[in-house]
């Protein structure tokens, strides 16, 4: 088994890099760097555009080669990785057909440079990939890094309810538990949102909402465990705000941590598919996000 990166040159790229490599050398299989550079088309040019444009992915995928190889020197030599170029006409495609070609336990990449310092934005190829992949999906903040031993160090799982996608999201993250011996956590998110100005129904009774949904959360926690879903020991907590941003703040976060998504419920079948909720909390995640397909 193995991790896919899709490594972008240059700064913004070291997210995912370090990402994957954390991963692979958690759950002590092998790393593969991809780097895709752009097909040119099949209808020759009477010019020198061709052998330009041929030179210039060349060179692309040569930088790139020369940054991972560097970058990796800080990693134990027991870590087995290789790099690989990826000729196509779009990122998503190209990663997502040499994940299946892999057998590729998941794809790992680098937050898009538009956002701020910490914070993960889907540019085009992620968007697509986390609408389209067979495989589980990770994304690192901007400027994120990886703890300095290299190694995950807790994973949490988001639930809502306890529903069978619930259930399967907490089996998942239990088996990649198992598999790197790290502590699993459970959390669930009330989040009241924005409140209309006036209220309609009152500042109190939203109040009284919010504290309904932290009081469902807490139940749905106590019947998975009382279910052996949620295994005796394992840290459940309820994330409170008003809203996503202050929900997050209102809970711990590590270095090294990562959170476990599932998908939308009308996703495709065997497919990552995100929801409105999904989206939200990615964008807000604090540490990197492993979004798993239905």
């Amino acid at each position: 088994m193995t991790i896919l990166v899709g490594y972008v040159q240059g700064e913004g790229g070291l997210g995912g890099l370090q990402l994957g490599a954390m991963a692979a050398e958690s759950l002590h299989t092998d790393l593969v760097v991809a780097t895709v550079v752009p097909k040119p088309w099949t209808t020759p040019s009477m010019a020198k555009v061709d052998a330009e444009f041929a030179s210039w992915t060349d060179e692309v995928a040569a930088t790139a080669e020369a940054e991972v190889a560097e970058y990796m020197t800080i990693y134990p030599p027991e870590l087995s990785w290789r790099f690989t170029r990826l000729d196509h006409r779009t990122v998503a495609s190209a990663l997502i057909e040499h994940a299946r070609a892999l057998d590729a336990d998941a794809i790992a990449i680098s937050s898009t440079g538009d956002g701020q310092l910490g914070q993960i934005v889907l540019g085009s190829t992620a968007d697509t990939l986390m609408h389209r992949s067979p495989v589980p999906v990770g994304i690192s903040p901007r400027g994120y890094r990886s703890p300095k031993d290299g190694l995950l160090t807790r994973v949490t799982a988001a639930i809502s309810g306890s529903g069978p996608e619930s259930r399967s999201v907490i089996a998942r993250a239990r088996g990649l538990c198992d598999r790197m011996d790290a502590p699993l956590r459970v959390v669930s998110f009330a989040v009241r949102g924005g409140a209309m100005y006036p209220p309609l129904v009152g500042l109190s009774t939203e109040d009284d909402v919010l504290s309904q949904w932290q009081a469902q959360s807490a139940e749905s926690h106590r019947m998975l465990l009382d279910d052996g879903v949620i295994a005796p020991g394992t840290d459940c907590v309820v994330a409170v705000g008003r809203g996503y941003r202050e929900a997050f703040d209102s809970i711990e976060w590590i270095g090294g941590e990562v959170l476990f998504l599932g998908s939308a419920r009308d996703g495709v079948l065997a497919q990552v598919f995100l929801g409105s909720r999904a989206s939200k909390l990615i964008r807000h995640s604090p540490v990197p996000v492993l979004v798993l397909p239905r």
